[in-house]
C-alpha cells in the first residue's frame, strides 16, 4: 500500500508562517537561510517502534509543522537487498516458518504500551535463533528484534511517497518551501545478533544500480529535486540562469564571489540561488545530501549518484554549540563582532549539532529552555537540530512539542506579533499595527505598531549585510525612507545574523540615541522596513508603497490569516509562558551575573 501525506494534524497553517517572512529572505542564498532540523530516527523512531503507518503520520507531521531538513538513517540489509529505517535485518516471511498460538504480549516504552492477542513465533530455517512479532493496532506484524520492534515494509521509497504529497500539496506560491535530506548510511544488523555491531559488506553484497539509495529517492523525486548538476550548470553561466529571471528571485549577490569573462558572462565557485529561484521559477523543491557513512560501507562509492545527491558536508557545516540550563547559548555563534561582509562572518550551511536539552527540569521549563537554545542559535546564523526524542514521544502521537519547537526557529517576530493582524485598516487608525519595528527592550526582537507613529530608520550601508546606521531624524512610516543618510537606504535584516549585527550596533550608539531602558519609546524603537500596509497579515519589504505579491484575491488572503493567526495566538500563548518562567528562574539564579562571554564578546542573549 502506498504512503499518502497526511497534514490533518497540522495545528498551524503554513499560510501564517509564510506571509511573515517569505519576502524577506526569499532573495538571500539558500546557504545563509536557517532552517529547523529534525532527525527522523529521534524524532519518529526514538521509542524504538518501526512501523509503516506510524511512520507516515510522523514524517507527514514534522513537514507539516515546518521542519525543512530532515536527517534520515537507513540501513542496508544483504540478505533482503534492500534499505530500511529499521536498524536490523527484518527477516523475509517466505524464508521462515511460522506458528501462531493465542496469548497476551505487552510491550512498554516510555511513551506507549501496545498489547495485542495474537503472537506470533517466527523460526527462521537456517538459523536456530527465533524472533517472536506481535500485530500491532494498524494490523502489520512488529518483528521484535532486540530493542526494536520492526515492520518489514517500512523503507525509504515511504519517506519519499510522503514528500512527493507533501510537495503536491504545498504548491502555491504562499505554501511552497525548500527541503532538504541528509542521508546517514548504515548496515543492518543480524537479526540473529541484533545487539551487536553489523559486519563489513564488499562487492556483490553491496548495494548496486536501482538498488542504491540516491537512485531510489532520485527516481522517486526526481521531479522536484534541484541537483549538483543543475548548480553547476547554473553557476557556470549566471547570465543565464540565476539572472534570467524577474528581480525578485535573483540571489543578493554580496552573498557569494562571481567572475566575469571578456564576454561580460558572470559565474560564480561558491553562490548559491535563493530560494524564491528555486521554488518559483524552477518549480524544484529538494534538495539531498550525503551525511555520514558507517565504515562498514568503506567501499560504497558516493560518486555514483552524484547526478541527484550532494556529496558529504556540501548542504551542511556542523556547528558546535552549548547552553546554560536557561536556554542561553554559551557557544557555538557565528556572529563576528566587526565585520561587515560574508566572509568575515561565513555562516554557509551552518548546522548546529544538536539542541541542548537540560536535565531533570519539569516539561514546562524544559520546553521553555529549548525555544530559548533555538531562539539564540537560529539569531546566530545557524540552524538548530533536534536529535532527542522529546519526553519519550515520537511525533506521531506528540505533536505539540515539536511545533513548538519548529516556531522557536523564528529570529524576527517576539512572541505575541505580528497583533491586531484581523484588523482591517493602516495608517489612518492608531489601532491598526501594520508597520513592524525592532524593539530594542525585547532584545532585538519585531513588534508591529501604527505607521503613524514617529520613530528613525534602520538603514542599510551600501549593499553591506552586516553595516548598519541609524538615521538622524524621526518620521512617520511613510516617509521614514527619507531620512536615511547618504550612502545608506532603509532596509529590513534578512536573516537572523543580519538581524543580530543590527541589534549589536544599535546597543553600541550613544544613550541620547537609543536607550533600552528609557521610557520613552522614541529611544527604544526603530523602523524596519516591512509592513502589511497593502493587505491585511501579508508583511513584505519595500517600503511604503510594497505591495502583495501572494494572493490573486486579497479578501481570501485576510480570510486564511486571521483564522489561523487565533489558533497561533493560542500556541503563542504557550510558549511566551514556557519562556517567561525560565527566565524568571534565570533571573534569579543570575540576577548578578547579567553578562556572559562567548569568543571574547558580551552575550546578553540574541534575538529569535
Amino acid at each position: 500500500m502506498s504512503a499518502t501525506y497526511d497534514s490533518s494534524a497540522t495545528l498551524l497553517n503554513a499560510t501564517w508562517v509564510a506571509v511573515l517572512l517569505r519576502d524577506v529572505a526569499g532573495q538571500i542564498p539558500l546557504n545563509f537561510v536557517t532552517n529547523p532540523a529534525v532527525s527522523i530516527s529521534a524524532a519518529c523512531f526514538g521509542n524504538g517502534v518501526y512501523d509503516k503507518e506510524g511512520a507516515v503520520q510522523c514524517f507527514s507531521n514534522l513537514l507539516a509543522i515546518g521542519y525543512r531538513r530532515l536527517v534520515v538513517d537507513v540501513y542496508w540489509s544483504v540478505t533482503r537487498r534492500s534499505w530500511s529505517f529499521c536498524p536490523v535485518n527484518v527477516p523475509a516471511k517466505s524464508d521462515v516458518t511460522v506458528s501462531s498460538e493465542t496469548s497476551t504480549v505487552s510491550t512498554t516504552s516510555e511513551t506507549s504500551t501496545v498489547t495485542t492477542a495474537e503472537t506470533t513465533t517466527i523460526a527462521l530455517s537456517a538459523d536456530p535463533a527465533t524472533i517472536t512479532g506481535y500485530e500491532n493496532s494498524h494490523g502489520d506484524t512488529l518483528y521484535e528484534l532486540g530493542q526494536y520492534r520492526c515492520t518489514d515494509d517500512l523503507d525509504p521509497f515511504t519517506l519519499a511517497e510522503v514528500l512527493v504529497g507533501y510537495f503536491k500539496d504545498t504548491n502555491s506560491q504562499l505554501t511552497v518551501y525548500t527541503s532538504y535530506l541528509v542521508l546517514n548510511l548504515h548496515v543492518a544488523a543480524s537479526d540473529a545478533t541484533p545487539d551487536e555491531p553489523a559486519s563489513s559488506i564488499t562487492g556483490d553484497d553491496l548495494p548496486s544500480g536501482s538498488e542504491r539509495v540516491g537512485s531510489m529517492f532520485g527516481t522517486a523525486l526526481g521531479d522536484f529535486i534541484y541537483s549538483p548538476v543543475q548548480l553547476a550548470t547554473d553557476r557556470r553561466n549566471l547570465n543565464d540562469s540565476w539572472y534570467r529571471v524577474e528581480q525578485s528571485y535573483m540571489p543578493i549577490t554580496e552573498y557569494y564571489t562571481i567572475h566575469e569573462n571578456e564576454a561580460g558572462e558572470q559565474s560564480t565557485p561558491d553562490g548559491w540561488p535563493s530560494s524564491k529561484y528555486i521554488q518559483l521559477a524552477k518549480r524544484d523543491r529538494v534538495l539531498i545530501e550525503y551525511g555520514t557513512v558507517d565504515p562498514q560501507l568503506a567501499d560504497y562509492d558516493l560518486t555514483v549518484d552524484e547526478n541527484a545527491i550532494f556529496p558529504p558536508g556540501y548542504l551542511s557545516a556542523t556547528s558546535k554549540v552549548s547552553a546554560t540550563t536557561n536556554g542561553t547559548l554559551t557557544s557555538g555563534c557565528l556572529y563576528k563582532p566587526g565585520a561587515t561582509d560574508v566572509a568575515q562572518a561565513n555562516s554557509s550551511w551552518g548546522v548546529s549539532n544538536y539542541v541542548p536539552v537540560p536535565v531533570g527540569l519539569s516539561v514546562d521549563e524544559t520546553m521553555g529552555s529549548i525555544s530559548n537554545a533555538i531562539s539564540d542559535i537560529t539569531a546566530c546564523g545557524t540552524s538548530p537540530t533536534l536529535n532527542t526524542t522529546l519526553f519519550g514521544s515520537t511525533a506521531d502521537t506528540q505533536i505539540e512539542h515539536y511545533r513548538n519547537v519548529s516556531l522557536s526557529s523564528s529570529w524576527a517576530w517576539a512572541i505575541g506579533e505580528p497583533h491586531d493582524a484581523n484588523f482591517a485598516g493602516g495608517d489612518g487608525d492608531p489601532k491598526y499595527d501594520r508597520c513592524a519595528i525592532m524593539d530594542l527592550t525585547l532584545e532585538g526582537h519585531w513588534r508591529s505598531t501604527n505607521c503613524t507613529e514617529r520613530r528613525r530608520a534602520a538603514c542599510r550601508i551600501g549593499n553591506s549585510p552586516f553595516s548598519w546606521v541609524l538615521s538622524d531624524t524621526f518620521a512617520y512610516f511613510s516617509n521614514v525612507s527619507d531620512t536615511c543618510p547618504e550612502g545608506s537606504s532603509f532596509a529590513v535584516p534578512r536573516t537572523g545574523l543580519e538581524n543580530q549585527y543590527l541589534y549589536r550596533h544599535l546597543l553600541s550608539l550613544p544613550e541620547s540615541k537609543i536607550d533600552p531602558g528609557s521610557s520613552n519609546a522614541l529611544l527604544r524603537e526603530i523602523y524596519v522596513n516591512f509592513n502589511s500596509i497593502d493587505v491585511t497579515s501579508c508583511w513584505v519589504s519595500g517600503g511604503y508603497g510594497a505591495s502583495c505579491p501572494y494572493a490573486s484575491d486579497p479578501q481570501q488572503l485576510e480570510r486564511k490569516t486571521v483564522l489561523v493567526a487565533a489558533v497561533a495566538g493560542i500556541i503563542i500563548v504557550v510558549i511566551a509562558a514556557l519562556t517567561f518562567f525560565v527566565k524568571c528562574n534565570a533571573n534569579r539564579r543570575n540576577s548578578r551575573r547579567r553578562k556572559r562571554a562567548i569568543d571574547g564578546w558580551e552575550y546578553e542573549g540574541v534575538p529569535s
